[in-house]
């Protein structure tokens, strides 16, 4: 009796049931999703494994929905189920109406507690980053600190 994962029906990561143009993220590639091969393949220890693999020659993306991705940002399988889905927006939304007024933790376990709250603006601060050009030495206080100087 075969394994049952040699069996490609048993495979949750076989092509979709509607053809569509798919992009393997190994490979950089995209072709048909009918193209993807199910290929057997041995692991170190000598035992058989079956996988949905991009057909493309030495590469090594597996699984629709793992390594190789349908390029339409709206697709829909054959149940019309979205692969993908943004729900930062609904985050968004649920939390950017919800300031706390003056008072608001009163009573609570929480009121005694500090937090940090961050902006927009606070993303600026990575531009300011001041970064070493190539062969640059690093300084303290304005002084370089040649390699010499540390003790190891």
């Amino acid at each position: 009796m075969a394994h049952e994962y040699l069996n490609p029906e048993n495979d949750p990561f076989g092509p979709p049931a509607i053809s569509t143009i798919v992009h393997c993220i190994h490979c950089g590639e995209e072709y048909d999703s009918y193209r993807i091969e199910w290929r057997i393949e041995r692991d170190p220890d000598g035992k058989e494994h079956g996988f949905w693999c991009c057909p493309m020659p030495l590469c090594d993306g597996k699984g629709f929905g793992f390594d190789i991705f349908p390029v339409d940002p709206e697709y829909r399988d054959e149940n019309g189920e979205l692969m993908w889905c943004n729900e930062d927006d609904e985050f968004e939304e649920d939390y950017e109406d919800a300031e706390l007024e003056d008072g608001a933790l009163e009573g609570s376990e929480l009121e005694d507690r500090e937090f940090a709250f961050f902006t927009d603006e606070d993303d600026d601060d990575e531009d300011e980053e001041e970064w070493l050009a190539d062969g640059e030495i690093p300084t303290r206080g304005g002084q370089a600190r040649p390699d010499e100087d540390i003790p190891f």
